[in-house]
């Protein structure tokens, strides 16, 4: 996070006769090193539930507490790890309604810090202390980055479905007594309107006109009831996709059925791989329905380096307490792994109410504050669908243009 070249020993010479900056993560004080105190986390082999005792570190939640003899008061690497690796997840909890971890059972939630990127203010008191002690060394500030990422789950309402879907799409709209979107459904097809969800002509000139980087996650799944978007061999949605990826970079919005079967996943990396003729390096999985460590493996399996599932569907915040991308350690297998995991902490749905026209501005600036003052991240999610009416475009434009750009 700090960007400094480190190199690693655990032999006690090498580290007394290194000349330059150094730091002892043990037990005791090698010498006149900066030091900072290990627990027993780090050291620890398999999952157990760890006795964690929440504190105040001068305003910051802290735990894993050291000694006086430590240049920190918290083991801020073994605490780092525990979020980072989302160790709480591997533990035994309730799932919610669609069997993810929920918000609810985290140690963030529990203890009022899940809208605080808590590792990345750690990481910044851990540079004072090291630029304290070693006046000398050079660290560059870290420059806050900001993307957008848009799902696509369904890139028509009413076109290009086929005769079949249409068909009982009218009926069932029809016996619900939803007249006015059977309305919609006609002028769609007799081309008297624009498909409500084709918004992608717009976003392109949205992406034209802002700095910040658009990544869209196209989903490509058999058609079932969670999976409904346009069949992906069909030219009109080949020629989306290829338009889109144009203008922006294109990422897999990894089905319910591929999230669970690696043969499925590896259907759909092909399908998209094939209309746009490129490798397929970033995912996110539809409906936020992460697995660990097995929705994962899987991606690592299919040589995916890039992942964008890390957030909660019901709650704004950060999900592993950061707003800094970082690498996925498998705690089964006790290893890092070679895919970065981009962390995403608003949802448009979490805050934008397009009915009324109305954005949750303190949620949204606090958050985004944060992120500016630790150098982090700043991930905002969208879908092709938010942008259906006026009222959510002139949304899109306040937040885009207004307020971060």
């Amino acid at each position: 996070m700090l960007g400094i070249p480190v190199s690693f020993t655990t032999k006690v010479e090498e580290m007394v006769a290194h000349v330059g900056p150094k730091l002892s993560y043990t037990y005791k004080q090698l010498g006149n090193e900066l030091h900072i105190k290990s627990g027993a986390f780090l050291f620890e082999q398999g999952v157990y539930d760890a006795e964690i005792k929440m504190a105040n570190w001068d305003g910051l939640p802290a735990f894993f507490a050291t000694s006086e003899s430590s240049a920190l008061p918290y083991d801020i690497f073994a605490a780092s790890f525990y979020l980072l690796s989302r160790y709480e997840e591997y533990l035994p909890h309730v799932k919610d309604a669609l069997g993810r971890y929920p918000a609810t059972e985290s140690l963030a939630y529990e203890h009022d810090f899940l809208q605080t990127p808590l590792v990345d203010y750690w990481v910044q008191r851990f540079k004072t202390t090291l630029q304290e002690y070693y006046p000398d060394l050079k660290i560059a500030p870290q420059i806050t980055q900001t993307q957008l990422k848009i799902t696509v789950a369904q890139a028509y309402a009413f076109r290009k479905l086929g005769f079949l879907r249409t068909l009982a799409g009218f009926w069932s709209d029809f016996f619900k007594f939803r007249l006015k979107r059977n309305f919609d459904r006609i002028q769609v097809l007799l081309g008297l309107r624009k498909d409500p969800y084709d918004t992608f002509n717009w976003l392109n000139n949205m992406q034209k006109q802002s700095a910040i980087p658009f990544q869209y996650f196209f989903e490509l799944g058999d058609f079932s009831q969670e999976s409904k978007n346009v069949k992906h061999s069909k030219a009109t949605f080949q020629s989306l996709v290829k338009m889109v990826g144009d203008y922006s970079k294109i990422g897999l919005s990894v089905s319910k059925v591929a999230a669970q079967q690696l043969s499925q996943l590896k259907i759909e990396k092909q399908r998209l791989e094939a209309i746009v003729n490129r490798h397929l390096d970033a995912v996110q999985v539809a409906d936020n329905l992460l697995q660990l460590p097995d929705t994962y493996r899987n991606s690592i399996d299919q040589e995916i380096t890039s992942d964008y599932t890390m957030y909660y569907a019901a709650h704004c915040g950060f999900r592993a307490s950061t707003a800094t991308p970082f690498l996925f350690y498998d705690l089964d297998y006790e290893i890092q792994t070679p895919l970065l995991l981009y962390p995403s902490c608003i949802q448009d749905y979490q805050i934008i109410d397009t009915n009324r026209g109305v954005v949750d501005n303190i949620t949204f600036r606090s958050l985004y504050r944060q992120v500016q003052e630790v150098g982090g991240v700043f991930i905002i999610g969208f879908s092709n669908t938010s942008f259906n009416n006026i009222h959510s475009k002139q949304l899109f434009k306040k937040i885009v243009f207004d307020e971060i750009n």
